[in-house]
């Protein structure tokens, strides 16, 4: 391995980027999800170019699948009354019956955000098609 050097991010690094996330994607904020998709591609822009020479495929993968998940618990708060969920599951490909089972459903934004359903109809391409942009895409 004589002359190989790899270059990892520092967990300082990783826990300052996930709390920046966590505060542009904060469901409190009164934002409708075009402002925090820009403030977000604003962040990941000059993150991953600072960091783009990185080995850190595995992090990102798992930070991609997390920004997803607070994406849609954003949303689903957005959504806020079980009616307008069930149409807007609706509207998304879900069909009647299992729309209304998760429209109603009384679980919080982030356990819905991992549900079978909400991850269908919101995958990664929903917001990508809203102008999101990925570190390492």
């Amino acid at each position: 391995m004589c002359g190989q050097s790899k270059i990892r991010i520092h967990a300082k690094s990783m826990k300052r980027f996930k709390d920046k996330v966590r505060e542009l994607t904060s469901r409190k904020r009164g934002k409708s999800l075009w402002q925090i998709i820009q403030e977000l591609n604003q962040y990941f822009r000059g993150w991953w170019n600072y960091f783009r020479l990185t080995e850190a495929q595995s992090f990102l993968k798992g930070l991609k699948i997390w920004i997803m998940r607070r994406l849609r618990s954003f949303v689903w708060k957005q959504w806020k009354n079980p009616k307008t969920r069930v149409r807007n599951l609706e509207k998304l490909g879900i069909a009647h019956h299992d729309a209304m089972l998760c429209g109603n459903a009384r679980k919080k934004y982030r356990q819905m955000s991992k549900i079978k359903w909400v991850a269908i109809a919101m995958p990664e391409r929903y917001f990508i098609e809203k102008g999101l942009y990925l570190p390492g895409n």
